[in-house]
């Protein structure tokens, strides 16, 4: 109950903590831990991190650090719930910056982590964005989000990595023609490219349709004016996305290759092969065949949205 000395979140959870301590706190607990997810305009450390670091920690960098950061968010709206239905309608202009800025710096870079770095600014924004909907079709789609960029990102480091370490470089008007000696890295990139974009079949698309439908609904407890307009705006993210794994896809893998600069590349290896045939299979069955995984995640937002009072 509120008063306690205590970190327990579920006594806390319990308890009736007062309006006014939760909305002193709300924004601060959450746009901290939105920082850890590359909330705009916070976010310049993400991308660098990502540029920064072996293959590896990039992949974990996205996929688990940058989850947790948008999980512990999660988490402030359950504390302080009261407050979480004030401000996050605020909350989500920044998070539309996210999703645009984010694509549209994507599709200037040259150095392809910087590319996916950026990407990965753009998707944590339509995740924070489920969270600002306070709807259960609005948050079932933000969780869902977090497991699918977390699966496309790592793919896309993973063929970045697998680049890298026989080109020595990461410029992409330095690469082309990679697809004719590297057909599953391709393959992969491009069933990231279209997770990432939102293409149906695939699990980007089950998660964006849920978010936009949830932001067009707006909060449960009645409709926001702007919300539509938010999803509006947001879809140019969409757009833009499009544009730049389309531009990445076609200068990497398909441009035109130097048999001169690239002889003697050493092929893939079988745990190359192993790990972009599981993440290819995953983004896939998720976006077939999403029931199974959105059953569980409904047991998860259900206890928040009672909260809500939704």
């Amino acid at each position: 109950p509120a008063g306690q000395r205590t970190f327990d979140m579920l006594l806390l959870q319990k308890g009736n903590i007062p309006l006014d301590v939760q909305r002193l706190w709300f924004l601060p607990i959450f746009i901290g831990f939105g920082v850890l997810a590359g909330i705009w305009p916070f976010h310049n450390w993400s991308p660098d991190g990502h540029v920064a670091a072996p293959t590896a920690v990039s992949m974990i960098h996205a996929g688990v650090l940058m989850k947790l950061g948008a999980f512990a968010a999660l988490i402030a709206v359950r504390l302080l719930p009261d407050a979480a239905k004030e401000q996050l309608p605020f909350v989500i202009f920044l998070v539309t910056v996210n999703v645009v800025y984010g694509a549209a710096i994507a599709m200037v870079q040259k150095d392809f982590k910087y590319v996916i770095g950026f990407s990965s600014v753009s998707h944590m924004g339509l995740v924070t964005m489920g969270f600002a909907t306070m709807n259960q079709t609005g948050l079932n789609g933000a969780v869902l989000q977090m497991w699918s960029h977390g699966i496309m990102t790592a793919c896309f480091f993973s063929v970045v990595g697998l680049i890298y370490d026989r080109a020595h470089t990461r410029q992409i008007p330095e690469l082309g023609g990679w697809a004719k000696y590297f057909p599953l890295a391709t393959l992969a990139f491009v069933v990231g490219g279209l997770v990432s974009m939102g293409m149906p079949g695939f699990s980007g698309f089950v998660a964006e349709l849920q978010i936009f439908m949830g932001l067009w609904a707006g909060p449960y407890f009645g409709q926001i004016w702007y919300y539509p307009i938010i999803a509006i705006l947001a879809i140019w993210g969409v757009v833009l996305t499009a544009a730049y794994v389309l531009r990445v896809v076609q200068q990497v893998f398909f441009g035109e290759w130097d048999p001169h600069k690239w002889h003697d590349l050493r092929p893939s290896t079988w745990g190359d092969k192993l790990a972009l045939g599981t993440f290819t299979v995953l983004m896939i069955l998720v976006g077939v065949f999403p029931g199974w995984m959105m059953n569980m995640i409904q047991l998860g937002t259900a206890p928040v949205m009672k909260l809500l009072g939704g």
